[in-house]
């Protein structure tokens, strides 16, 4: 329905036609009901008159009386068509009208028995010749008379009634649906009125209104509306003012908004000119203040090696802390800054998380022994060794949360654990805890102490110093390795500060921390009274196959050996504050006395005299607390495997071994535009034999090896005329300029240049300040003279320098270096290089044909991680010159080297096999 006007008439149409329908079909079916009764009432009474009349003449048998009546009947009822008189045997007595009757739709056949109650037996003696016939019922039927009636006017007179009913029912209908439209008009108008008029309204035309022409609740709708288009007129007229002062007040705004984003975009141009500058100034900070910081540490190390008074060391090591100081202030400046600006990207290499455990701990040992802690390292036999991730950061995480323990901590101990909290195929979580006994850290200041600046107050009141950026550098190292710290404490009681990191697995490296063979089946006793320490002891020990005893206090030690049990050696741990007590000193003296092995003490103090003190009591060796896995087992293989008497105590520092690099007769250049880092390496390198050639910009280093032959050259990253760059790049296209030795300095430790070093021609980088062991230990790779396996960053290839024919198949005295003077322990490892030695050089030459450079490298890694521990140069150069085919993935190349690599191995098991 499209509009009220065609509702009401259906509404008006509807129940009227169904009425009408309803009582015109009613009464036409009673109607039609009525006729057919009637006309079958007729027909009936018409043959039951008949069969009465019929009785007489039947029962005379006068067939004349019967056809009289016949023919009165007919005369006297025209619509009789036809009948018959039937005797009691069914014989047609008379028969009247005619023989074919019309068929008709109507029943226009009827019947009637001639019968009657009465006695007629005498009747039948007048007449012997009829038969009598039985009664039925009480009642003798004499014979049956049936008659046809006309059904023509009954069936006209209904086609008659039927046209009636149509022509009124029609009727009607017409005069309701003229009513019905009248009424729809009369109704539909006024709503029409105020529907064309709300339209209106709603297009804006707010003078508009309807006449009220009615009454009733239509009058009333008129007038609400009329009533409800004022008050709209004048809303509209109130909301228009609105719009118009909110449109001017939005324009206003916008301007406003308009102005404040050219001022917002101009602070941000600011910001980010400002970020520049900082940057800018961090790096230009970190170059000018680690330049000096050059000079002063390296002459502070060159000053040390002159004879010195008391008064002058302590002034020196003064100089030194103060020095490290700064440069640490400068380093948490310098990391939080990359953090910030989101520029800080962690390496992924492979390392041993227990070597960068162990490291960090031994760096800062000294500060917990000066303190009387107990410093532990706790890592649990289940965590992987050899892992993918940036081991720096990671060592930094630790050092800084274990310094600030030792810091807080007056007595007691600082525990570190490391524990595996989940892995998968592919990679290990990795949950590290530092626990101390210290001051505590109050509930409210602990969320506080993680920013930047920020020590907390009960920090303060140690008055310790610092910057207040270490926690907040740890945390956010933390987030980029997706991992969390967080924090339990209690004052007086101490801190735990937890973090997990996510570490990915390298399963083909070769760990630091493989079993040795060399120490199954040895009865080894440990006596350490501090819980964590023993299990600390006990885990380490096992990591390198040591099966031990462990005994928990000194007592239960000393009674044993009284009681002639006797190990093969004794391992006695004692922490600081114990060497301080004399009672324990004693029980110590009387151990030695006792055992018949030889004892190993591990000491809580990093003292060289108080080493030495318990050597004088009859140790065999004497180690500081925390030890080394690697320092342990070395020590454990001298006192094991020595044959008779000990060797002299190699020191594990690199100093005396390079303390010998001989560079007589080498030609140096140092291209660098301060003078106090020229004369540091001109000092450093002179006095070990070398000729100093000094210029202060690339262009005189260029010119300088253009017209002097050089053996090696010092070339400073940022130099005025031309800087270092540049300066590689054209000495490298000098004659002869590719096989010179370059090494870059620079200090920048933000990263920007250490990329550019390694896309340029240099052969490795030192960041200054210089560490002068550092650089010695750089300088005697790149001389063939450093520790093989030893790891240099090296982006030029220089394996094809020299051949192996200048260098040894065995090196015995350097042999007796690594194994720091144990003959047996070197020649067990030559023994077990010798007897793998065939494997792997057929595992290498099998994956060298089928070309699986991945695995090659990795198995030419794993055979050069063996031949680092047995002096073995020749063969150690060739595996390197093969590594480094392998990596280029070059058949040919590789083919020629691993010829070189495998004519070393058999002269190496030549000479072994002699």
């Amino acid at each position: 329905m499209r509009n009220i006007r065609q509702q009401i008439l259906f509404i008006s149409l509807l129940p009227a036609m169904i009425l009408v329908a309803v009582v015109a079909i009613y009464l036409l079916y009673t109607r039609l009901q009525d006729l057919e009764t009637q006309f079958q009432t007729r027909g009936q009474s018409l043959a039951r008159q008949l069969a009465t009349a019929s009785l007489n003449g039947l029962l005379s048998n006068k067939h004349d009386a019967l056809l009289l009546l016949a023919q009165e009947t007919r005369n006297t009822n025209p619509d009789v068509l036809g009948l018959r008189i039937l005797d009691s045997h069914g014989l047609v007595l008379l028969r009247s009208g005619n023989k074919n009757l019309p068929v008709s739709s109507i029943n226009n056949h009827f019947s009637s028995d001639i019968s009657t109650a009465n006695d007629i037996k005498a009747i039948y003696r007048y007449y012997p010749d009829q038969p009598v016939p039985k009664p039925v019922d009480g009642k003798l039927k004499l014979g049956e008379i049936e008659l046809w009636l006309d059904s023509t006017p009954l069936i006209q007179e209904k086609k008659h009634i039927i046209t009636t009913t149509l022509i009124l029912t029609l009727i009607g209908l017409l005069i309701t649906a003229l009513l019905a439209l009248f009424l729809s008009r009369r109704l539909a108008k006024p709503l029409e009125q105020l529907t064309q008029a709300a339209r209106s309204l709603r297009a804006g035309k707010m003078g508009i209104r309807v006449p009220v022409t009615d009454s009733g609740e239509i009058g009333e709708l008129q007038s609400a509306f009329n009533e409800m288009a004022n008050e709209i007129a004048i809303a509209s007229e109130h909301l228009h003012a609105q719009v118009d002062q909110a449109t001017g007040e939005l324009q206003e705004s916008m301007e406003i908004l308009e102005i404040k984003n050219v001022e917002l975009d101009l602070a941000r141009k600011r910001a980010l000119e400002a970020s520049r500058v900082k940057s800018e100034f961090l790096a230009n900070m970190s170059h000018e203040i680690r330049t000096p910081m050059n000079g002063i540490l390296g002459f502070t190390d060159l000053l040390r090696s002159t004879p010195l008074n008391q008064t002058q060391a302590e002034y020196l090591d003064t100089i030194k802390t103060s020095s490290h100081n700064l440069l640490t202030i400068i380093n948490d400046i310098l990391d939080l800054s990359k953090l910030e600006a989101g520029k800080l990207v962690l390496e992924k290499s492979t390392f041993s998380l227990r070597q960068c455990i162990y490291t960090a701990i031994a760096l800062l040992a000294p500060m917990a022994h000066e303190k009387k802690l107990e410093l532990v390292s706790l890592i649990y036999n289940d965590v992987p060794d050899c892992l993918l991730g940036d081991s720096t950061r990671v060592a930094q995480i630790i050092t800084n949360l274990v310094s600030n323990a030792i810091k807080f901590t007056d007595e007691g101990e600082v525990v570190l654990r490391a524990m595996m909290e989940s892995e998968d195929d592919h990679s290990i979580t990795l949950s590290i805890s530092v626990t101390d006994t210290g001051i505590g850290i109050p509930i409210n200041e602990q969320d506080e102490i993680f920013s930047a600046f920020s020590q907390g107050r009960i920090f303060s009141e140690k008055t310790i110093s610092g910057t207040g950026l270490g926690l907040s550098i740890c945390k956010r190292l933390i987030s980029e390795m997706n991992g969390s710290i967080s924090l339990q404490s209690t004052p007086g009681k101490g801190s735990c500060f937890e973090f997990n990191i996510q570490l990915d697995k390298e399963d083909q490296c070769i760990s630091s921390q493989e079993t040795s063979s060399l120490f199954s089946g040895n009865n080894i006793w440990v006596v350490e009274p501090v819980h964590t320490s023993l299990l600390a002891l006990r885990n380490m020990l096992s990591d390198l196959g040591v099966v031990c005893r462990e005994l928990s206090d000194y007592a239960t030690a000393l009674t044993a050996l009284r009681h002639r049990e006797q190990p093969d050696l004794l391992i006695v741990a004692m922490s600081a504050s114990s060497y301080m007590n004399p009672d324990h000193m004693e029980i110590l003296s009387e151990l030695i006395e006792q055992s018949v092995a030889p004892v190993l003490v591990l000491l809580g103090s990093s003292r060289q005299e108080d080493l030495y003190s318990i050597l004088d009591l009859g140790a065999a060796r004497c180690l500081g607390k925390p030890v080394k896995p690697v320092v342990l087992a070395q020590a454990i293989s001298e006192i094991l495997y020595a044959e008779n008497t000990l060797a002299p105590d190699y020191s594990l520092d690199n100093t005396e071994v390079f303390s010998n690099l001989d560079m007589e007769g080498k030609v140096v250049l140092v291209a660098d535009d301060n003078k106090a880092n020229r004369q540091l390496i001109h000092s450093l390198l002179e006095a070990r034999g070398a000729q100093i050639i000094c210029v202060e910009n690339g262009r005189e280093a260029v010119d300088q090896i253009s017209e002097t032959h050089v053996d090696m050259a010092f070339i400073d990253i940022h130099m005025p005329v031309m800087d270092g760059f540049e300066a590689v790049e054209r000495i490298r296209k000098l004659p002869g300029g590719e096989s010179i030795p370059l090494i870059a300095m620079t200090a920048d430790v933000m990263g920007n240049n250490q990329v550019e070093v390694r896309r340029n021609a240099f052969d490795i980088c030192v960041t200054k300040p210089i560490n002068v062991q550092e650089l010695l230990l750089q300088i005697s790779e790149l001389e063939g003279k450093g520790e093989p396996g030893l790891s240099r960053e090296n982006t030029v290839d220089h394996a094809n320098e020299g051949t192996t024919e200048s260098l040894v198949v065995y090196d015995p005295d350097k042999a007796l270096r690594i194994t720091g003077g144990s003959q047996t322990m070197a020649d067990n490892l030559l023994s077990q290089l010798s007897g793998a030695l065939p494997e792997a050089m057929e595992e290498i030459d099998l994956l060298a044909r089928q070309q699986k450079w991945q695995e090659l490298w990795q198995a030419i890694h794993k055979l050069q991680g063996m031949t680092a521990l047995c002096a073995v140069p020749a063969l150690s150069h060739a595996l390197h010159r093969l590594q480094l085919a392998a990596e280029n993935r070059n058949p040919s190349e590789c083919s020629n080297r691993l010829d070189e690599a495998q004519s070393c191995a058999n002269d190496l098991l030549n000479t072994y096999a002699d």
